[in-house]
């Protein structure tokens, strides 16, 4: 089992700070087949 717990990533945009990912958690079982979905823009990247 994988298991994520609490994921941040925050990007600093001149004097902004962008909240990527705030407070994610996941868990993956063994031999589970995952797929994450999503329009363009929406941090399926940044998740990986």
């Amino acid at each position: 089992m994988l298991k994520l717990q609490q994921i941040v990533k925050d990007y600093q945009a001149g004097d902004t700070t962008v909240h990527a990912l705030r407070g994610v958690s996941l868990q993956f079982r063994e031999s589970e087949f995952v797929a994450i979905l999503g329009h363009s823009g929406c941090g399926k990247t940044t998740l990986l």
